[in-house]
């Protein structure tokens, strides 16, 4: 979804379109219609780290400029186009951070959906592994992240790679391109086999876009609403 730091394409638009989305770890990823308190609606991205537990922006479960917790949250794993690989599924259950939701502390702009005990797609999916890396890993390691960019007509998933541009003790910035509805996306790192998230893109700026760093309180927070989830 769009908000006051509408996400960017830096320089030449280097995203690729995820084609085949029903594969690992492509179907793991959401496609998100949100349904504001006030009655608007937006669009942003989640990922699953478990059966029912969807991680996304703070920003997408809690809008400060919108009524603040969203009514409802429809998740759509693997969305491409009109085509819903693993069904579609409505959530209710929001959970964020009170540096998001009282203070919008940008630091802390992260947050979930916990979906209804009968609604399990991350059963079928597959999920995110997340982990709290440090500077000189980080510094280091190819960043990847794919989502549902408004710009593209918020169906379809797109992705991009690159080396981190700056890291701060809460967040990561990059110049990995984006767009508005990417809010949410999973930004992770393949080690040993395995994807980890590192962190969850939030913001968008000419001079670097920026995900809320998954550092330990973010780690046991996500940790906890996985097992909410289990």
């Amino acid at each position: 979804m769009d908000n006051a730091l509408a996400e960017v394409v830096i320089g030449p638009d280097n995203r690729v379109r995820v084609q085949n989305t029903a594969i690992y770890p492509w179907r793991a990823i959401c496609g998100l219609r949100i349904l504001a308190a006030n009655g608007a609606r937006y669009i942003g991205t989640g990922w699953l780290i478990g059966p029912r537990t969807v991680i996304t922006a703070g920003h997408c479960v809690f809008l400060h400029d919108a009524g603040g917790w969203a009514r409802s949250i429809e998740v759509i794993p693997g969305l491409n186009d009109a085509t819903r690989p693993f069904g579609s599924h409505t959530g209710t259950a929001l959970r964020s951070v009170t540096g998001w939701t009282q203070s919008k502390n940008r630091d802390h702009d992260y947050g979930a959906i916990i979906l209804p005990p009968d609604h399990r797609p991350g059963a079928q999916t597959g999920t995110f592994g997340f982990a709290v890396r440090d500077d000189a890993f980080l510094r280091n390691a190819a960043l990847n992240l794919s989502g549902y960019p408004g710009d593209k007509g918020g169906s379809q998933q797109w992705f991009h790679a690159q080396k981190a541009k700056s890291l701060s003790s809460r967040v990561i910035t990059y110049e990995i391109d984006t767009a508005g509805g990417q809010s949410g996306s999973p930004v992770w790192v393949l080690q040993n086999g395995q994807r980890y998230a590192v962190g969850i893109h939030t913001n968008g700026a000419s001079s670097g876009n920026s995900a809320t760093r998954i550092v330990t309180p973010v780690f046991n927070n996500m940790q906890n609403w996985k097992n909410q989830g289990a």
